[in-house]
């Protein structure tokens, strides 16, 4: 694909992947929030709304009174949770091929463009700790080469992380078992919409919107 400026593009649309990223990392801990003391006292939908409506700021939920902090969320402050941050963003970086199938008035994105982007991210502090994401760029790319149906994007990685690094939250709790099914649904709607806001932001690059570098 042609763009005007080809480096703006490649760090916007990697900007976009890693704040993205930041965004679900962030949404995480707010949803889990509302198994606090109060559980269910808001609203699931109401979040859900605003999350996937503000895919780049999920900060916008503390407007229903959710907050990140040591009591709501204290389960996941320790330095194996935060391992979640660089591993959300892997996971993101790795279907970044799944780009080339929008295809602009010069075509798609060529290879090497699709991988300077995963380059990009992972420069950013994208990280597959402990290999815990199965999926890789080179599967994911034979896979759109190939027109093939991708496997939707879900939490089985980070719950098989949680499980085996995150004691605190498996134990067979409440709080826990909400974490565990919301993500299920968080992740396939949260990547849905991050797609089509990447799609849109390749349309915007290619005139020449500029934006300032993010890293983890």
């Amino acid at each position: 694909m042609d763009f005007i400026n080809e480096a703006n593009a490649i760090n916007g649309l990697a900007d976009s992947v890693v704040k993205g990223g930041i965004a679900l990392f962030n949404g995480i801990k707010y949803i889990y929030s509302i198994a606090e003391s109060s559980f269910y006292s808001v609203d699931i939908k109401d979040a859900f709304k605003i999350v996937l409506n503000n895919i780049y700021d999920t900060d916008s939920l503390t407007a229903l009174g959710l907050r990140l902090d040591n009591e709501t969320c204290r389960e996941m402050m320790s330095d194996e949770y935060n391992k979640v941050l660089p591993l959300i963003v892997y996971s993101l970086a790795v279907r970044i091929p799944v780009l080339k199938n929008l295809k602009g008035e010069s075509g798609p994105m060529t290879d090497d463009q699709l991988y300077k982007v995963y380059a990009e991210v992972l420069s950013r502090g994208a990280e597959n700790c402990g290999d815990a994401v199965a999926e890789t760029f080179m599967e994911i790319k034979y896979l759109v080469r190939k027109g093939r149906k991708l496997p939707p994007y879900n939490a089985d990685w980070f719950k098989t992380y949680i499980y085996t690094n995150v004691p605190a939250l498996s134990e067979i709790t409440n709080k826990n078992m909400f974490l565990l099914g919301f993500a299920d649904v968080l992740f396939a709607m949260f990547y849905s919409c991050l797609e089509e806001a990447l799609f849109e932001k390749i349309k915007e690059y290619a005139a020449d919107d500029f934006g300032e570098a993010v890293e983890i």
